[in-house]
């Protein structure tokens, strides 16, 4: 049975935006993000496969958040004070994006001591990126997943290192 290319790529498109489409009129019906979304369609389906076990409220860990703005919550930070300032690579919940990010930023002390945001790149030598990078891994700012992608990549390097090529 031949497959005809074409069409199959046709519906495909199709139904990609008909999928879309659809998303972007339930989102705004619960005002509530396509990526939101489609993170409970597929825990769903998960579920249903089997795959994940099931849970309750029970299992669910509540992130503790270290400061809130109209911006995002801080949920985790790594840290490295030098005194005058604070670098620091943090784990935030965008709000409006309803999505996990890792910020690199910079504070300073303002007039009460209190730490106020920088809004300007975070410019570390490597051995200050490194004592912050540390300190971001062993308060859990990244993922198990990226972590073990990191690690993947530098043991590649390694190897590659080791072979005499990039």
């Amino acid at each position: 049975m031949s497959v005809n290319r074409e069409a199959t790529h046709r519906m495909n498109m199709y139904l990609s935006q008909y999928l879309t489409d659809n998303l972007d009129i339930l989102g705004e019906q619960l005002n509530v993000s396509n990526n939101a979304l489609i993170n409970t369609a597929i825990g769903k389906f998960l579920l249903d496969m089997k795959v994940i076990p099931e849970f309750n409220s029970s299992d669910v860990v509540e992130q503790k958040v270290l400061k809130e703005t109209d911006y995002c919550k801080l949920i985790k930070q790594g840290r490295l004070d030098k005194g005058t300032h604070v670098s620091t690579i943090e784990r935030i919940y965008v709000k409006e994006k309803e999505d996990f990010e890792i910020r690199f930023a910079y504070y300073k002390p303002n007039k009460k001591n209190n730490e106020r945001l920088i809004l300007r790149p975070l410019d570390l030598n490597e051995e200050e990126l490194f004592e912050v990078f540390c300190d971001a891994i062993d308060k859990e700012v990244f993922s198990a997943e990226f972590e073990n992608k990191l690690k993947n990549k530098l043991a590649l390097k390694e190897q590659n290192r080791k072979l005499g090529t990039k």
